[in-house]
């Protein structure tokens, strides 16, 4: 049977898919996912029933899926934030919106399909320029400025987001003036600083311009103790990057507002998405997402968008964690982490994702893990990747990598948005360690920064199960109760993903004990 529908006939017994009479040339399996949509327009089709129509009983990824999605979408010039004729429904599958009807016989000679994709050319995105930093203390005190100008222009480039200009280059232009470094390095940004060295601290002052405009952009001053560091420079360079990228995005994002929306690039799209997602906010991570998918459509083989896709659907499932299933809750984020990795297999933070995914979706310890360490490998510099690092080491029974990781974390971003979060994991380690003081010390301050976070609360009842405090575990209960979250045994211990059954039968006995009624 043939199938019509916009532009298009869906030829099954000729298996053509055919536009204004002309052959649009799709793989078999792109083929018969559209035969199946089409077939079954309005009504939703599962992604059980995909697999078993396009796959059989093969085992293949979800990313699989998610690539013949996207290309059934091209073929009939369809895109994933439109969704004109193919729509995801969330958590359950896919329908085919377009107006069906059955099809003539199409007898006119065929010619090739020369198809017109809506892509954008390559870009040129804008490069920074680290220019050596400057020593402003005693002669011989440090040689810190020159090693700290290195590591920040090497914890900049594996960002992997702006280019950077080369070390040796940057060297040539220790005096330019903006104009200059404009015009002969097509650097756009510049980071500048300064580093003097005390008998107890080293102060670094940074500044990031807008060469073009000539225009100081951010400055922040860095101060650390000697004492706490054996690598001064690399800690100091991580957390300089980590405090720079969002001004960098920030930058981009505004110059990417003076445009009319539908004349913005991918590059400035993203851009947006990036700074929607420091702002934080329900509706600005759901116009995150949205930018992003924008972003991907018009440059299909750059990773960034997917990347950006990931962090926007991992923001939102973050908002509603305490309560959802955290079987479910990062389902999405994974799916665009792989897609992301399919692209791009050095995309960090769509390993650090994945990471996430693998963990609470699938409960895989093994590839969370080669997730987070890859995504530290690629960029040492990123918070993120230490929060998820800590978080599935923890998880996985290596409490020693797991507090390693989250503390080191503070040390980079000392305002981490995720700090409730931090702090309760830790709370939660000490606590597999039998470290109660330290636990409750924790998990009482996850609680201060974000009374809303049940997670804390659900560890507290935890704790003082096990220390013998019922009053103190119903106090918690209580506070839990009161933010509408479920006190339910079987409900809080499997939306935790041990590896170890000790751990599990340890944060389980907590709960019993702890007179709440669990």
């Amino acid at each position: 049977m043939a199938f019509a529908f916009d532009r298009y006939v869906l030829d099954g017994v000729r298996a053509e898919l055919r536009c204004d009479g002309v052959v649009v040339p799709v793989e078999p399996q792109v083929f018969d996912l559209l035969e199946l949509l089409v077939s079954s327009h309005g009504r939703v089709v599962s992604r059980d029933e995909i697999f078993e129509r396009i796959w059989g009983n093969r085992i293949v990824s979800d990313a699989a899926l998610s690539s013949r999605i996207r290309d059934a979408r091209r073929a009939i010039g369809d895109d994933g934030a439109a969704q004109r004729l193919i729509r995801t429904v969330h958590r359950r599958g896919l329908r085919f919106v377009g107006d069906v009807r059955e099809a003539e016989e199409d007898t006119r000679p065929q010619t090739p399909f020369v198809p017109v994709l809506r892509t954008e050319p390559d870009f040129e995105r804008p490069a920074i320029i680290v220019l050596p930093f400057r020593e402003t203390s005693e002669p011989g005190a440090s040689p810190l400025a020159e090693e700290l100008t290195g590591a920040v222009t090497a914890a900049l480039n594996a960002w992997r987001i702006f280019p950077v200009v080369s070390r040796t280059t940057a060297a040539r232009y220790a005096d330019a003036d903006s104009a200059t470094l404009a015009a002969e390095t097509g650097a756009r940004y510049a980071i500048t600083g300064t580093v003097r060295a005390t008998e107890d601290q080293f102060r670094v002052q940074v500044e990031l311009t807008d060469t073009e405009a000539d225009r100081l952009l951010w400055s922040e001053r860095v101060t650390r103790e000697r004492a706490d560091l054996r690598d001064a420079e690399e800690e100091l360079a991580a957390q300089i990057a980590t405090m720079a990228m969002p001004e960098l995005e920030g930058a981009e994002a505004r110059r990417a507002l003076r445009k009319p929306k539908d004349e913005m690039t991918s590059w400035e799209m993203a851009m947006r998405a990036a700074q929607l997602i420091h702002a934080g906010g329900a509706a600005g991570f759901a116009e995150a997402e949205r930018l992003a998918i924008a972003a991907a459509d018009l440059k299909p083989d750059w990773a960034l968008p997917h990347s950006l896709i990931a962090v926007a659907r991992f923001q939102q499932a973050m908002r509603g964690f305490s309560a959802s299933d955290s079987r479910t809750a990062f389902a999405d984020t994974l799916d665009a982490g792989r897609r992301a990795l399919e692209i791009d297999d050095r995309a960090w933070i769509a390993h650090a994702l994945s990471g996430v995914g693998e963990l609470w979706t699938n409960q895989n310890h093994e590839r969370a893990i080669l997730h987070v360490n890859r995504a530290i490998d690629l960029n040492p510099s990123a918070s993120m990747n230490y929060h998820f690092g800590g978080c599935v080491a923890g998880f996985s029974g290596d409490l020693e990598t797991a507090h390693r990781h989250q503390k080191r974390l503070f040390r980079m971003d000392p305002i981490y948005p995720y700090t409730a979060v931090i702090e309760a994991d830790l709370g939660l380690w000490h606590l597999l360690g039998a470290e109660h003081d330290a636990a409750e010390e924790r998990l009482v301050r996850a609680h201060r920064w974000d009374p809303r976070y049940g997670r804390a609360l659900q560890r507290m009842i935890a704790l003082y199960g096990l220390r013998g405090e019922p009053e103190r575990a119903r106090q918690a209960a209580r506070k839990l109760s009161d933010l509408g979250l479920p006190i339910n045994l079987d409900v809080i211990a499997a939306s935790y993903p041990f590896r170890r059954d000790a751990d599990r039968t340890l944060f389980i006995e907590g709960l019993k004990h702890s007179g709440v009624g669990l």
